[in-house]
């Protein structure tokens, strides 16, 4: 047997707002399904390099997809019962795949299956804005009364740890990325601790400008999708309510779960896209009621004209063949008069929400 873990996270707006309407989530299932039966390219280049592709592979009761790293450089070995290496048995053509299975929920809650090895949860933010022009947030589920705790905390100390054979960029983004890369150079073992706090010496101005700096670099850590990898991340600071002083461990803040998983069928594509659809289905059952108290309700329908068929090459071919079409549609009107109207010049017009212009 063999542990993952599945964290929860809510589809929001980008600045962080609530969805007014469930996200369309069975059509983007519906879309890439279509697209894998037309044989069309689903795979993304994101900016830094990583090639990700979806796919559906389940509808009911919740939409789940995968989405895989593509790899084929940098390439682990294989090694034989006598310890002696050997190159990955890839066919010509072939590639690594490296997943993590995501299940849409009720209350745009979106469950994440990860083994640390497959893509982040944000990269599935970046495929599909890539892919299809949407652009969801992703906000962590906290349990109970952390997001009002930490509204008011007036942080003074920060502070995380993690295995030095852990040290990695990848398990975080910016800044924090850099950080790790530069710490795995200097250390193969012990454990990597960092401290960043506001002093007591100093003008309250200064003091102020550090304060949200810690602040920013907090929700860096609270948005990743790898800080269950660290053994330690702590904020501390004063309440400005109450002037307690509090500290919050941003570990056991996430709402995350921890389950066993049969190890050989994960080896397996089929059977680990079935236990993957079963575990992920098991905890949206475990965690309805806990979802129904904490997290408003969305009603309505979801807006299915948000989600576009997939044209290979993504949403710049998708623009491309809109502007083609619109163009037609202006040549074919050019003799025709038509009565003045003020149009909205937001792509999407009003309501349109998750597409980014």
């Amino acid at each position: 047997m063999a542990r993952r873990s599945v964290q929860f996270w809510r589809i929001a707006q980008v600045n962080g707002d609530d969805l007014s309407r469930p996200f369309p989530a069975r059509r983007l299932a519906e879309v890439l399904q279509q697209a894998r039966q037309a044989g069309t390219d689903r795979h993304y280049v994101s900016p830094d390099g990583t090639v990700l592709v979806a796919q559906a592979v389940a509808f009911t009761p919740h939409p789940v997809l995968l989405l895989d790293r593509v790899r084929d450089t940098n390439l682990p070995s294989v090694g034989d019962p006598s310890g002696r290496r050997k190159p990955l048995p890839l066919a010509p053509g072939d590639h690594l795949l490296e997943t993590t299975y995501f299940a849409f929920l009720k209350r745009n809650v979106v469950a994440v299956l990860t083994s640390g090895n497959g893509p982040r949860a944000s990269r599935m933010g970046e495929y599909l804005e890539g892919m299809l022009g949407l652009d969801p947030g992703l906000v962590p589920v906290v349990r109970e009364d952390v997001e009002e705790i930490l509204s008011r905390l007036e942080v003074s100390r920060f502070e995380f740890a993690l295995p030095a054979e852990r040290l990695s960029g990848k398990l975080m983004e910016g800044e924090w990325a850099d950080v790790l890369d530069s710490a795995s150079r200097l250390m193969t073992e012990g454990t990597f601790r960092i401290s960043l706090s506001v002093g007591r010496s100093g003008k309250a101005a200064d003091k102020q400008r550090i304060r949200e700096r810690i602040q920013q670099l907090i929700e860096q850590f609270r948005h990743a999708g790898s800080v269950e990898h660290f053994d330690y991340v702590v904020a501390e600071g004063k309440d400005s309510l109450t002037g307690d002083r509090e500290v919050v461990d941003l570990l056991k803040e996430r709402f995350v779960s921890h389950v066993e998983v049969d190890a050989d069928a994960f080896n397996d594509p089929a059977k680990s896209v079935a236990q993957a659809v079963s575990i992920l289905n098991k905890q949206a059952r475990d965690n309805e009621e806990f979802f129904a108290r904490t997290l408003p309700e969305v009603r309505g329908s979801p807006d299915t004209a948000l989600v576009p068929d997939l044209i290979a090459g993504g949403m710049a071919a998708v623009r491309e063949a809109m502007a083609a079409a619109l163009a037609a549609k202006e040549a074919a009107s050019a003799d025709v008069p038509t009565p003045s109207v003020k149009a909205d010049s937001r792509e999407g017009g009003a309501g349109h929400e998750l597409v980014r212009g």
